[in-house]
């Protein structure tokens, strides 16, 4: 039996010119983490990592903890299959339709960079109506068609992986909540929300032989509670 460890970036800089870049907490977050699998005695017998700025980071800082104690973590294999979707995207195609359809909503719009409660309120009404494949906009990728090549890249890392070995993958909380719902067989309505819950440079794993694969644990931030008063554990 192999295990897959999939981990979620840590706090990107939600505000700032750079939303892709670890945030301080960020970098805490995954040094935290690296720590963690340190004391627990678990090492890699490979790694992956999506292709974003804020998974690349939370990788290095978790790197630079494994060298530090003159652990070996191997060198990771990139693949876009590990990437968020493009969250800005679907907000300017369907923000519109849903402003004219709830003028309402325009408020919530307003406020949403300085308000993360609004704008997890908009954040969460846009993606459920994406994921529910009731809008065709121009140019805009279905949720299927991200979460298709989501399971896909999984399938890929299984099939790279050597039988009785410990994978860990750098992604976010799209790619995670896909690979749970495909795992579970939810609905995409209820995976995309899974996606919500995820806590940043948290531990998703999964166990997998003779290409089957299942679920082990989900969103696992132990590791960060008691960390700076419980402020190290964050979702956006």
């Amino acid at each position: 039996m192999s295990i897959l460890y999939l981990i979620r970036h840590g706090q990107a800089s939600f505000g700032a010119s750079d939303y892709d870049a670890l945030s301080e907490g960020g970098r805490h977050q995954a040094r935290v983490l690296g720590d963690f699998f340190l004391s627990a005695g678990t090492h890699f017998d490979a790694c992956w990592s999506g292709t974003l700025k804020r998974q690349k980071q939370t990788l290095g800082q978790v790197r630079e903890r494994f060298l530090e104690a003159g652990v070996d973590l191997p060198l990771p294999t990139d693949t876009p299959a590990l990437d968020e979707y493009d969250y800005e995207a679907v907000l300017r195609a369907l923000v519109p339709l849903i402003e004219r359809e709830d003028p309402a909503f325009i408020k919530d719009v307003s406020t949403m960079l300085s308000d993360r409660r609004a704008f997890q309120k908009v954040f969460g009404r846009v993606m459920t109506r994406w994921a529910s494949g009731s809008d065709r906009v121009d140019g805009l990728p279905e949720w299927s068609a991200f979460a298709a090549v989501v399971t896909a890249g999984i399938h890929e890392i299984i099939a790279h992986s050597d039988r009785g070995s410990r994978i860990v993958a750098f992604t976010s909380g799209g790619p995670i909540a896909a690979t749970v719902g495909s795992v579970m067989g939810l609905a995409a309505e209820k995976t995309i929300a899974l996606s919500w819950q995820l806590a940043n440079a948290s531990i998703t794993r999964f166990k997998f032989s003779d290409g089957r694969i299942s679920l082990d644990t989900f969103n696992e931030y132990g590791h960060l509670e008691g960390q700076a008063g419980n402020r190290l554990v964050t979702y956006r």
